[in-house]
């Protein structure tokens, strides 16, 4: 149950974030390979760590403006509205709601680009914690960087069966 609404933010925020959490990882597959994986909402499920649902929301899918809602264990349900969408470049997303009052803002933010013969993808997680979230913040900054580079290796191996 979503509960909590989040101050939807532009692609700016993930520079001027009062918080921010990234990490770098290589996938040995094309950019747009590695896009398409991105933008096939309902399979997030079988690479991305701790994600056991992910469903389009708004009748637009797909672009700028769509919406999606997602439930993470341990990290709770949030519904994402797509801010960037450029095939084999960039994916990004604000989030609207949340089952959990850890942020007023969250942006998250993908970044697609060639390194040798796979994809490097720069992924940042932008916040404007409340105090659960700075309570928390100790955790995320170094759990989520390990998801990431987690979801990473189980999206090679699901792009390369």
């Amino acid at each position: 149950m979503l509960l909590f609404s989040l101050v939807p933010q532009e692609l700016g925020f993930v520079q001027a974030a009062p918080l921010r959490v990234s990490e770098s990882i290589v996938v040995r597959a094309s950019p747009e390979r590695v896009f398409d994986a991105f933008a096939d909402t309902e399979r997030w499920t079988r690479w991305f760590p701790l994600m056991y649902r992910a469903v389009w929301t708004s009748a637009e899918q797909a672009k700028v403006g769509a919406e999606r809602e997602v439930a993470l264990y341990g990290l709770g349900g949030y519904r994402e509205r797509f801010i960037a969408w450029e095939p084999g470049a960039r994916f990004a997303f604000t989030m609207t709601k949340a089952s959990t009052p850890m942020a007023r803002s969250i942006v998250e933010d993908f970044s697609f680009s060639c390194e040798g013969d796979g994809t490097r993808i720069d992924w940042v997680l932008a916040a404007d914690p409340r105090t659960l979230g700075k309570v928390a913040r100790p955790g995320l900054e170094l759990v989520m960087p390990r998801v990431v580079r987690k979801a990473g290796q189980r999206l090679e191996r699901y792009l390369t069966r």
